[in-house]
């Protein structure tokens, strides 16, 4: 090993135990690359863990691994379990190196939106992390899928909304300026604002923002069978119809009515959708008919009550090993 890359490694280590300090100190469950807006007390699967009690005979650490950090983290282990979790998208190529370093040296567990990589691996797409406490229990996701399934129509007097930090691939801009030749449609974020009220009006509450549109745009970051961010799911529970585009345009068809959803075709005649949308947007009948449908299957609750049993038992398994 040569003199630069031994600093390299030192370099890597001693950030990696300042990222232990701030963020993990004394803890057993301890976050790699994940978000730093919250502690690891506050991390919605150690909530999980502790809720259903699965470290209390393991006495190791459990160490979660995602990409909202270098790359390099994913290719050191440290004692105890070694879990891999990523909402994003592991198939595109903004996430060919984390994703490399995962097949290279498989986790003892990984999570993801697809479940059918990276070795030991699980379907648990992201927004089960927005949409339900990790506490929650069979009766609680079918109370919460029955309120969200049915919202209300009325009183929604604004055309469509747009909440977004980027548009990389172009596919909001699209979308964006093909809606605008009907109505207008407010983007409250960062990319192409043209209202700064979800944050002097709504304090950056994303939901109450919408609720005040019949519709919202809200698309993946990119396109993959079966991934499903929180978006769509954030649109639906603040009653809007969403236009969403990603999962080759079946987001969650175990789980969602896709009759009620409208979904973009990238870069092809999209003239019919855009004639349907203006319709409901002139005729305040057909767009309550339209809005009041069922969001949810009826089998929905137990399609995602059981991720949260395959997740618990995964999980058990590896903490008594």
């Amino acid at each position: 090993m040569n003199i630069s890359d031994s600093l390299k490694l030192f370099n890597f280590f001693f950030n990696r135990y300042s990222d232990d300090t701030r963020l993990n100190k004394n803890g057993q469950i301890r976050f790699y690359n994940f978000w730093d807006t919250q502690l690891p007390h506050e991390m919605w699967f150690t909530r999980f863990i502790q809720h259903h009690k699965l470290n209390s005979n393991y006495s190791a650490k459990i160490n979660f691994y995602s990409v909202l950090g270098p790359a390099e983290t994913l290719k050191y282990r440290r004692k105890g379990l070694n879990i891999f979790f990523s909402g994003e998208n592991m198939h595109d190529e903004r996430f060919d190196e984390y994703r490399l370093a995962c097949e290279k040296k498989p986790f003892d567990l990984s999570i993801g939106f697809d479940g059918d990589n990276f070795g030991s691996n699980i379907r648990f797409p992201l927004w089960i992390l927005y949409l339900f406490e990790p506490e929650s229990t069979y009766e609680d996701i079918k109370v919460k899928v029955g309120r969200l399934s049915k919202k209300s129509a009325d009183n929604r007097v604004r055309f469509c909304s747009l909440v977004a930090s980027h548009d990389w691939n172009g596919i909001r801009t699209e979308i964006m300026d093909s809606l605008q030749s009907i109505d207008i449609v407010s983007s409250g974020g960062k990319f192409r604002q043209n209202t700064n009220e979800l944050y002097t009006t709504y304090n950056d509450n994303k939901h109450e923002f919408l609720k005040q549109f019949k519709f919202n745009i809200c698309p993946e970051n990119s396109n993959a069978e079966g991934y499903i961010t929180e978006k769509i799911f954030q649109s639906i529970e603040a009653g809007c119809i969403p236009v969403y585009w990603g999962a080759n345009n079946r987001p969650e068809p175990e789980i969602l009515n896709q009759d009620a959803i409208f979904c973009w075709n990238q870069g092809k005649d999209n003239t019919n959708l855009l004639n349907v949308i203006n319709d409901l947007t002139m005729d305040e009948n057909k767009y309550i008919d339209f809005a009041s449908q069922q969001r949810f299957l009826p089998h929905a609750a137990e399609v995602i009550w059981s991720y949260f049993e395959t997740l618990e038992q995964k999980m058990r398994y590896l903490t008594t090993q």
